[in-house]
């Protein structure tokens, strides 16, 4: 599949599968300057495609609705050319924003926990 021509960074993660393993960078966007998440595409930035992407967006959305407290403000976006979804997760207003009763921030391409 194609590349992206882009990197992991501040604010963009990349994912080849939808595990929760996304859900601490999505505490970290939602509460430290936003970011987008690529699922489908690999560690390089290359496509690889996802079997299903209609049904990987709403996984995606029960996985936010049941683990983010409280829920961050985001948008979903299904890309059929090379079967990626685009996460796209805005600074909430409600901060600070709970994975698993913690909370994360992004440094440079990792997401770390937060001291209290």
């Amino acid at each position: 599949m194609g590349c992206l021509r882009a990197k992991e960074g501040k604010s963009r993660e990349f994912k080849e599968a939808v595990t929760n393993s996304f859900l601490k960078t999505v505490s970290a966007f939602a509460n430290y300057g936003g970011g987008t998440i690529l699922f489908g595409v690999d560690d390089r930035g290359h496509a690889v495609g996802l079997a299903d992407p209609v049904q990987s967006c709403l996984d995606i959305e029960n996985k936010i609705n049941d683990s983010i407290v409280p829920q961050p403000p985001h948008s979903l976006a299904e890309h059929e050319a090379d079967a990626t979804v685009e996460l796209k997760v805005s600074t909430g207003r409600t901060k600070p924003y709970f994975y698993r009763s913690k909370a994360y921030k992004r440094s440079d391409s990792a997401t770390i926990e937060v001291d209290a």
